[in-house]
């Protein structure tokens, strides 16, 4: 078992930042589809909700600041 300390961001925290509900939800589309095509295939599942910040500021062109909260993943 591999325990990982991701920094990583939902729906709800792009919202935060000003983002439209649909707009943010389409980010987190657009965040999965993209680590599935560099050959992450945990997140082509339907339920996986939060994605990478790398990602995110990757695809947004910011910086995304959650001060410091990491989320466990196993």
């Amino acid at each position: 078992m591999v325990l990982l300390m991701l920094s990583t961001v939902t729906k709800k925290d792009i919202i935060s930042l000003g983002f439209s509900p649909y707009q943010s939800q389409r980010v987190i589309r657009e965040a999965k589809a993209l680590l599935v095509e560099r050959g992450c295939h945990f997140y082509s599942g339907k339920k996986i909700s939060c994605v990478p910040v790398s990602v995110v500021e990757e695809i947004l062109g910011i910086e995304v600041n959650k001060g410091g909260k990491d989320i466990k993943c196993l």
